[in-house]
């Protein structure tokens, strides 16, 4: 496996608060029964803000389908792979590779989550929620789990496992 880091420390506890992400790698590469699997944290600048306002935090996971393989260059939605939130990308500009994503209704995304606990501007937000969790307190919101390195690289390698056995007795259609 290789490790990589884009962001500091320093940088992710600004942007997104502590958490088990300021020590993550934010790239990590690896290959699984022959297939090419990555996991990638998003970071990506608000252009609408005045001061430096990164979103993301959260990882996604992404493998690569061999060109030999009956599923390559199919329509991502129509593979039915089993992961975290279901297959949310499919991309066959630099091969293909098909992904899914850590930033879901019960994910915890450290620039979300961190905005929420800190902004000036959230303080309606947060008398709101604690009426809310009054209300409704065994709400799947209120108990969001951040997906970490090791979770995504276990879908990751799950999926991977999940496209041989696919490839083995599946002949897709035309589209």
């Amino acid at each position: 496996m290789k490790f990589e880091n884009f962001y500091s420390p320093e940088d992710k506890l600004t942007w997104w608060g502590d958490g088990e992400w300021v020590t993550e790698p934010d790239k990590v590469t690896f290959e699984h029964q022959g297939i090419d699997c990555m996991v990638l944290r998003s970071a990506i600048e608000e252009p609408y803000t005045k001061e430096v306002c990164i979103f993301g935090g959260y990882l996604s996971g992404y493998i690569s389908i061999p060109p030999n393989h009956p599923f390559y260059h199919k329509i991502f939605e129509k593979i039915l792979i089993d992961c975290h939130g279901g297959l949310t990308f499919g991309e066959c500009s630099d091969g293909h590779w098909i992904g899914f994503d850590c930033a879901h209704s019960n994910d915890y995304v450290p620039s979300i989550e961190h905005l929420k606990k800190t902004s000036p501007f959230m303080e309606d937000y947060r008398k709101e929620t604690q009426e809310l969790k009054k209300l409704y307190p065994s709400s799947i919101i209120w108990n969001k789990s951040y997906k970490n390195i090791q979770f995504c690289i276990d879908q990751c390698k799950s999926m991977a496992e999940q496209l041989i056995e696919l490839g083995k007795d599946s002949k897709p259609d035309d589209s």
